[in-house]
């Protein structure tokens, strides 16, 4: 998207990160970055959001990633994780029998593994987390109409909500505009992937009666070649509805109240609700073949379209927004090199489609097509389900998602997602933590582990000190820890702001430590 635009542009319209797309891995990025003082501006073309049914499903990475913001207190009265031990997924028969069951178990990162949410109420909250920042300016109605790559900067010509054409100016843009992304047309980037045949029809529903509870049943799936079927229950008396349309029928006709009526009381009859939002959509399975060109990056729904049947849509793109913040912060502020920006397409790319890949695997026992492949879905799953270590292979959640980047395969946790167990009164790890690097030691501080030259330049970084002992207020994260490293004494790990381990290594004294990619470090 070329647009012969002027160099001169107004001191105040000088930004150093442009994002465009107002949802909430827009908006997730644009609360990470004004958290480091980051001159940024939002532009959502959507005067309100649309009243369309929205994702549902969050992992326990995303609400790490909201902890980062600072608003994971704001957030969880919207979101519903479940005790340990409950049945958060039940998959059934075509009769309604209950063939295969999924428990929550464990919080490696803090929170459930699986999590339901209202995403309107999350994207407010997120919305209101700007106020924050001086150097955060969210415009919404703003249409960008073009923009043009300089060596230094990216120029946007975009139309206000009042019309007017206004010119803008920032050192990188960043594309979360969903999947009909105005950025990644404007970069030419195709798509790479296919969308179903077949449509779904959704609807959110609610029962006033349960306003204020958190939901009391689990997620629950109805294996039917005549019409597949999933239930979500959401907090508040909140719950989304998914039938599978078959040929034939109208999409148009199935919208009418009596229709969704219908088809409800088939599976789970339900008193005193009202049907609040409805859509036919069919879903896509497409990964964009580059994440970056140049100054401008995309992210979220814009870099990648995923069905819903691994509940990892917004994930990923939380993912991303986590990904790229602390990059562009520590590009921007001299910290590290450009080069650093690379490393972005190379780390997420490849995971989103591994998730991809997982969603139409899930997709394949989530709507099955004949009678044939529904008996073979059913017992299949029956069979699993009588196994606890192989209904554990089978979730969709934990170490069978979470991301492994560079390093992950050595015998370290290099490149492995930190895990973050309780300290203290409650807290959690994170807490600790800045949003800079962080160093953990076990037993010894790391000053008595790195040589002064090292040390001095770490805290010329900004990076964080955090040594966990055996007694006192980080026992508890400490024998964690040594679980998960199969023993820490003695480990040091270098920790990326997003929370990965960047550096795992065993020091027995004072030595001569550096990072082999200096990239990734502060600039000398």
């Amino acid at each position: 998207m070329v647009n012969a635009l002027s160099n001169e542009v107004p001191a105040d319209n000088d930004y150093e990160v442009i994002i465009v797309g107002a949802g909430p891995v827009g908006l997730t990025l644009a609360n990470l970055l004004g958290i480091h003082g980051v001159r940024v501006l939002v532009l959502e073309k959507e005067l309100a959001v649309p009243d369309m049914p929205r994702a549902v499903s969050l992992d326990d990475e995303s609400l790490r990633i909201w902890q980062q913001c600072g608003l994971i207190d704001a957030i969880m009265p919207f979101v519903a994780q479940g005790a340990e031990g409950d049945e958060v997924f039940t998959y059934r028969n075509r009769s309604g029998r209950a063939i295969f069951c999924l428990t929550q178990h464990g919080r490696p990162y803090g929170y459930a593994r699986g999590n339901v949410f209202l995403y309107h109420r999350a994207l407010e909250v997120l919305n209101s987390g700007i106020d924050r920042f001086a150097a955060v300016t969210v415009r919404y109605g703003w249409n960008v109409q073009s923009f043009l790559q300089l060596p230094d900067a990216v120029m946007l010509v975009a139309r206000d909500r009042n019309g007017s054409l206004c010119e803008l100016k920032t050192a990188y843009l960043v594309g979360c505009d969903g999947g009909r992304s105005v950025i990644r047309t404007g970069l030419q980037i195709a798509m790479l992937g296919s969308a179903y045949a077949e449509s779904w029809l959704i609807a959110d529903t609610r029962d006033s009666t349960l306003a204020g509870q958190p939901p009391r049943e689990g997620v629950e799936v109805w294996c039917d070649a005549r019409c597949p079927t999933a239930s979500i229950p959401l907090p508040d008396g909140y719950r989304r509805w998914e039938f599978l349309l078959r040929h034939g029928q109208d999409p148009a006709a199935c919208l009418d109240d009596a229709c969704l009526m219908r088809l409800i009381s088939q599976r789970k009859p339900q008193k005193d609700i009202k049907v609040l939002r409805r859509l036919v959509h069919t879903y896509k399975g497409s990964v964009a073949e580059h994440y970056r060109r140049e100054r401008v990056f995309l992210a979220g729904d814009a870099a990648h379209l995923s069905p819903p049947f691994a509940g990892q849509g917004l994930a990923t793109g939380l993912r991303d927004a986590a990904n790229l913040s602390w990059k562009l912060t520590h590009v921007l502020s001299g910290k590290a090199p450009s080069e650093l920006l690379d490393s972005y397409e190379e780390e997420r790319r490849p995971h989103q489609v591994k998730m991809l890949r997982l969603a139409r695997r899930m997709g394949m026992m989530m709507m099955p097509r004949m009678r044939l492949q529904e008996i073979l879905v059913s017992c299949g799953l029956a069979i699993a389900g009588k196994f606890s270590w192989l209904r554990r292979w089978m979730e969709i959640r934990g170490e069978n998602i979470t991301p492994v980047y560079e390093g992950g395969k050595q015998k370290t946790k290099t490149g492995h997602f930190l895990i973050q167990p309780p300290v203290g009164n409650n807290g959690l790890l994170d807490d600790l933590l800045g949003m800079n690097y962080t160093i953990i030691t076990f037993d010894r501080p790391a000053q008595e582990l790195l040589n002064e030259e090292d040390y001095a330049e770490w805290q010329r970084c900004g990076t964080m000190f955090l040594c966990l002992r055996p007694g006192g207020n980080t026992s508890e994260a400490y024998q964690a820890f040594d679980r998960w490293l199969g023993g820490c004494q003695g480990r040091l790990l270098v920790v990326r702001p997003d929370r990965f381990v960047h550096e795992d290594r065993l020091l027995t004294g004072k030595k001569q430590w550096s990072s082999k990619r200096e990239n990734e470090r502060c600039a000398p």
